[in-house]
């Protein structure tokens, strides 16, 4: 009997011994698998919505199609996206292209469109210079932003590309593809409005001027928060110009998100100085701003030292109304909103962003940040040049940036000029990306 009883035991410890063995080797896994995200002893069902969950569909929501890219349309010209914008109430439409060209060049083009079908129509060829450029004179510039237009007063159908080709030389026709912009619904003003804000927000991410040098660039965990921290906002779209530039460490983390990414190009043709800064950031924004139409209802353009704080989410939230709803009580007419932007002292010692608090009120952006919202054909979009100024209530930006003098009295507390529910909705989404890193 004894020899029975003692070999139940020598089982059992075997038996322990491996499960022990077993649970061992799968923590490890699961810690490796999760190794920025900690589930024990989590009950915040909204973050855990936000990992991924092996299904993500872009669907219509492929906004890097086609891929912009920097062509040569002439030996003084480069192209770099293209989008087609049928008329709303008469026949015909126009190709819209983003194009710079040598400082002092002749423009002269021919153009044509391509149809789905294989037919080429000609089409009536016209240009601007882009409206900063009268407003920045930059004398070490050697470009000049413009805009090509390629009309037809005729419905021939849907185009697929639009070719140029420059007069001045022998080269043969450059065709370039095109990004299909529908015109607004003919349903009643209350009906299109209603369906853009129900339409995802998204950000537009500048890496083309971004200072890959600074301590918030070198600072992975700080780049990764700029994604988690709009994610936890309610924005999961990003379109990222100079898409190469962000680590791999963090395309990594990114990826087991739910977050979508779109990666854009900018091989830019021109050298590049701090006085083209203001004309790369205008070109950004244009390019930004037509490739979210009929994809988005707001969109903003952001570099990945700016975080956005609204006072609500973007949509969902319920106990208050979103920021989309709260916005709706502006005429459909104005479609920019000018955000309040504190330039804040960043120490990478911080574990999360927020609890940077020292600001220099000294220290101005220079780029106005605008919330867009994407009610407005494309045309009036661009034409538009007014915008109202939020209040902080509403929402404002964070820039964080370089300070050699923390602690001086030079500074200031940003959370001094927050309302107590605002500054408890920050803490609110501080805590559910603190879960997250």
């Amino acid at each position: 009997m004894r020899k029975y009883q003692q070999l139940v035991l020598l089982l059992i410890s075997c038996l322990s011994v491996s499960i022990l063995l077993m649970y061992k080797t799968e923590n490890n896994r699961l810690k490796y698998v999760l190794k920025y995200v900690n589930f024990f002893g989590r009950n915040d069902a909204a973050v855990l919505r936000r990992l991924e969950n092996g299904t993500k569909e872009d669907g219509a929501q492929v906004l890097w199609r086609p891929l912009p890219v920097w062509q040569v349309i002439g030996d003084s010209f480069h192209a770099y996206s293209a989008f087609w914008m049928r008329n709303e109430l008469v026949a015909g439409g126009e190709a819209h292209v983003l194009v710079v060209g040598k400082k002092g060049a002749v423009v002269d083009f021919r153009c044509s469109l391509d149809l789905l079908g294989g037919r080429s129509v000609q089409g009536k060829f016209r240009f601007q210079r882009d409206s900063i450029e009268s407003l920045v004179d930059d004398k070490s510039s050697n470009f000049t932003s413009y805009h090509f237009f390629c009309q037809v007063s005729r419905d021939f159908g849907q185009p697929g590309s639009v070719s140029f080709t420059d007069i001045t030389t022998t080269r043969s026709p450059v065709r370039l593809r095109l990004r299909n912009l529908k015109p607004a619904s003919k349903k009643s003003d209350d009906n299109v409005v209603a369906v853009a804000h129900r339409l995802p927000a998204t950000v537009c991410v500048d890496l083309v001027g971004f200072n890959m040098t600074s301590k918030f660039a070198r600072s992975e965990n700080a780049l990764l928060q700029f994604f988690l921290f709009h994610q936890a906002m309610g924005i999961e779209h990003f379109l990222v110009y100079n898409h190469d530039e962000l680590p791999e460490e963090v395309l990594h983390l990114l990826e087991r998100t739910n977050i979508h990414l779109y990666g854009l190009p900018f091989n830019f043709p021109f050298q590049q100085t701090n006085g083209t800064r203001s004309r790369i950031h205008q070109l950004l924004l244009t390019d930004c701003l037509l490739r979210n139409v009929n994809h988005a209802g707001f969109t903003l353009l952001l570099r990945p030292n700016e975080l956005f704080f609204p006072n609500s989410k973007f949509s969902g939230d319920q106990a208050k109304g979103s920021l989309q709803q709260q916005l709706r009580h502006f005429s459909s007419e104005i479609t920019r909103f000018e955000l309040a932007t504190m330039s804040v002292c960043f120490d990478e010692k911080k574990k999360l962003l927020p609890d940077n608090v020292q600001y220099d009120p000294e220290r101005r952006s220079e780029f106005k940040t605008l919330l867009n919202r994407l009610e407005l054909p494309p045309a009036q979009l661009l034409a538009s040049t007014s915008d109202v100024e939020l209040s902080l209530s509403t929402g404002f930006v964070h820039r964080y940036v370089d300070c050699d003098h923390v602690g001086s009295d030079g500074l200031h507390d940003w959370r001094n000029a927050v309302r107590e529910d605002f500054m408890e909705h920050i803490n609110v989404l501080r805590n559910e990306v603190e879960l997250l890193i």
